[in-house]
């Protein structure tokens, strides 16, 4: 069977997908949409057998992206690895995660001096590991290391707040805990518009310049936080690693409108886990998008073009996670432009020359985070 062809066509007033399998020439367009044509691979193909992989991710996905050596990795999901990395925790308080929504809670992020319980066990740069008894067959040598990586403007710093206190108590309290890092990275200048992509890839390369042995990064909207107890949300709230990307914001409750978002098979906006290979086998992200919209579209491209599946939890009767207030982001005109021809740059336009395209004016090990400050260049 011949190579299908997918158009995605975006309309300029509402975003909407459609495929179709029929060659390009028939196809009509109108004047206030954009013809994405992805001819270098079948999307369609890939999706539709990411849906015929078992759900812990077994033996259908090859082993190739997991290290070996990491036994308690959740990416090998093994039927009694939860089970073992509990035997091996030391003995703690049994605590759940309740969300904290109160905005005038005392606590300045950039100040080190306001304690919190949370942040005790931290150590500078949000980093925090579990407490694991000696001896037992997991250790902190074999268990997930998660770095999240977290895109942040200073207009976000009440989102910013919440973020911090929600998320290191619900990763704490999680009850297949594993090693991790909280990795803020802000725009400092704003003659440039923002671009979450290059952020990314500043953070990202920060990453892999620091040799930080992370097995997956975490890309996750500050504006997103955990809408209950892990033993609630079960898979759908698990941040550890999956052999292949894993998209956890399926479906979001947004405060500020009182309304259910469910982001459909081809978004992957709000919350990615991916492995460190993974981003770079992909060249990261595009930076080209300044403003809102789209790169996040370019990004599932780039991971389809791999013949990389996007996991998602089964779908829950509630949102998993909740949307923090905040003022809405103008959307970009030209992102659709650039998406149009996603796949005829991702080779050079990525990870790859992000050194030429920023500056990091600064790089903070913070209490609870640590803080990357990048100047975008124009």
């Amino acid at each position: 069977m011949g190579r299908n062809r997918i158009i995605f066509w975006f309309s300029l007033d509402v975003f909407q997908t459609k495929q179709h399998c029929q060659p390009i020439s028939s196809t009509k367009k109108s004047s206030r949409e954009i013809q994405l044509n992805f001819n270098i691979m079948d999307i369609y193909r890939i999706d539709v057998s990411c849906k015929y992989i078992t759900r812990d991710l077994g033996s259908k996905i090859s082993d190739k992206f997991v290290d070996k050596n990491k036994k308690c990795s959740a990416s090998s999901l093994t039927k009694d690895l939860n089970k073992k990395i509990q035997n091996s925790l030391s003995k703690r308080e049994v605590n759940l995660y309740f969300l904290n929504l109160n905005k005038s809670i005392s606590f300045d992020p950039f100040n080190n001096d306001k304690d919190f319980d949370m942040f005790n066990d931290l150590k500078l740069g949000g980093l925090w590991k579990p407490k694991l008894d000696p001896g037992k067959e997991c250790n902190l040598d074999n268990i997930d290391h998660v770095v999240f990586v977290v895109p942040y403007s200073h207009s976000r710093y009440e989102n910013l707040k919440l973020f911090l206190i929600n998320m290191h108590s619900y990763l704490q309290k999680y009850q297949y805990p594993f090693s991790y890092k909280i990795l803020v990275v802000e725009q400092v200048d704003m003659e440039s518009k923002f671009n979450k992509g290059r952020l990314i890839n500043s953070a990202v390369k920060h990453i892999i310049d620091s040799r930080e042995n992370a097995d997956c990064i975490v890309i996750h909207d500050v504006d997103l936080v955990p809408s209950n107890d892990g033993n609630k949300l079960g898979e759908s709230g698990d941040y550890r690693c999956r052999k292949m990307p894993w998209h956890l914001s399926r479906k979001v409750f947004n405060i500020k409108t009182n309304q259910e978002r469910l982001y459909n098979q081809f978004l992957t906006g709000g919350i990615l886990s991916l492995r460190l290979e993974h981003f770079i086998k992909v060249n990261g992200f595009s930076n080209e998008y300044f403003g809102w919209g789209a790169e996040d579209d370019d990004f599932q491209v780039r991971m389809f073009n791999q013949k990389l599946c996007i996991m998602r939890p089964e779908l829950r009767e509630q949102p998993s996670f909740k949307m923090l207030p905040h003022e809405s982001s103008k959307a970009s005109n030209t992102r659709f432009s650039y998406l149009s021809n996603a796949l005829n740059r991702y080779e050079q336009d990525g990870l790859s020359n992000i050194d030429n395209l920023v500056e990091i004016k600064s790089i903070d090990h913070l209490k609870a985070f640590t803080y990357l400050k990048v100047k975008v260049k124009k």
